[in-house]
């Protein structure tokens, strides 16, 4: 299936501000975010699960049947794929209910309502009220899906009108499409892009590959640490490499945004390989991309050495 989702700027880990009374749908117009802003958080997953929202109910036929669905976005009179969901699951009853995925979605939207960007129906609730609203709307969170089976695209991609058309751009509810179809998108993913961090040497088989070869090996949890031990040190994110600071120059949208370099490539991790805390450098998106341009990749300290006085941020 294909599901329309909004439009986001964080990569769907957290929402976007600046929607309210402009975004997409009514709901965001309204309220400035979208359920479905969290669908590729890897870091609240609950159980190794990923909850994300539908607006959708299969027949009695299909309840117990797993969905592959395809997520896209409409901008500039184009569908877009942004990501996949695979061997998803439709749970009627929703989200389990988690303190810690609840309190980081209230910091989310506490973090909305500073810049002005929360609508009135949140806006108006304490901290507690925030958390008890959330809790009732994970009701609506019914995609269950492994984290390991949650894929999302550096960037969207176009999609070719062969593989998928609709005029209808305010889609609510999923779209059936032929295997064929959903087939070519998940080819369209593999060449979309490889990403930062392998080549096609490396990666003869593509993006796909890279997407579940890294959600295996790849723990979530390792970088969640690793920013976590940054910032008791610390107080905040800042480029480990050329000390960029993401919220310095860009305000509240660059808040707690800061990029995890493994210091491992994945090809070199043997089976069975675990990645530790100090194998994690945090940079930002610039540092990260030339720690990756040299084969083998040089090392933090040394691409400190290789700045030029005048390209360091005042």
């Amino acid at each position: 299936m294909v599901q329309r989702i909004i439009v986001n700027d964080c990569g769907w880990t957290r929402p976007s501000p600046g929607r309210l009374y402009r975004g997409e749908g009514e709901y965001v117009r309204e309220n400035g975010f979208g359920h479905e802003d969290w669908n590729f958080n890897r870091d609240l997953a609950i159980r190794d699960y990923i909850y994300g929202y539908v607006y959708y109910e299969p027949s009695a036929v299909k309840t117990g049947e797993q969905f592959n669905i395809a997520f896209a976005i409409h901008t500039d009179d184009r569908w877009r794929l942004i990501g996949f969901y695979l061997d998803a699951e439709f749970v009627r009853d929703g989200a389990p209910t988690n303190g810690g995925v609840l309190k980081a979605k209230q910091r989310d939207l506490l973090a909305l309502r500073s810049t002005n960007s929360l609508g009135t129906p949140w806006a108006g609730l304490g901290a507690g009220g925030i958390v008890r609203k959330l809790r009732e709307d994970a009701q609506s969170l019914r995609w269950k899906v492994q984290i390991k089976n949650a894929m999302a695209l550096l960037q969207p991609v176009v999609i070719p009108t062969r593989l998928f058309k609709s005029a209808n751009y305010r889609l609510t509810t999923p779209t059936t499409i032929k295997a064929a179809a959903f087939a070519g998108l998940r080819a369209l993913a593999r060449r979309a892009a490889l990403p930062a961090e392998e080549d096609e040497a490396a990666f003869p088989d593509g993006r796909e590959v890279w997407l579940r070869h890294r959600a295996r090996e790849r723990s979530p949890a390792v970088v969640v640490a690793a920013k976590k031990r940054f910032l008791r040190k610390h107080g905040k994110f800042i480029c480990q490499a050329c000390g960029f600071d993401f919220e310095d120059f860009y305000g509240e949208i660059g808040r707690e945004f800061i990029e995890a370099h493994h210091t491992t490539p994945v090809s070199k991790l043997l089976p069975g390989s675990t990645t530790k805390v100090t194998d994690i450098a945090l940079v930002c998106s610039n540092c990260h991309r030339m720690l990756h341009r040299r084969r083998p990749w040089i090392t933090t300290s040394a691409l400190k050495t290789l700045l030029k006085p005048k390209s360091v941020p005042a």
